[in-house]
């Protein structure tokens, strides 16, 4: 058996949406503190079904990321954050 065909067999698919980083994770992952963090949940930008376990998905941290950018880069609020995601959400 060829290492590439071998390899293959160890890799995960994991889908984009599953839960499965915790919340220390994503905060080092992001380099986010996490009142931060704590806020975006309880504001509820993000799906709060999923956040009951406090674990976050891929796309959780691509969506983090972007709001990290737009408060520490643009300067705007959490809730100003969520007006402009309802307003990107209703365009698409």
């Amino acid at each position: 058996m060829k290492w590439n065909e071998l390899e293959k067999q160890f890799d995960l698919d994991i889908p984009a949406d599953e839960p499965i980083f915790p919340v220390n994770i994503v905060c080092k992952l992001l380099d986010m503190q996490y009142y931060m963090l704590h806020e975006v949940v309880k504001e509820g930008i993000l799906d709060k079904k999923k956040k009951e376990k406090k674990l976050f998905s891929f796309k959780d941290i691509k969506q983090l990321k972007y709001i990290k950018y737009l408060v520490e880069v643009e300067g705007v609020n959490i809730k100003g954050v969520k007006v402009i995601l309802k307003i990107k959400e209703s365009k698409e």
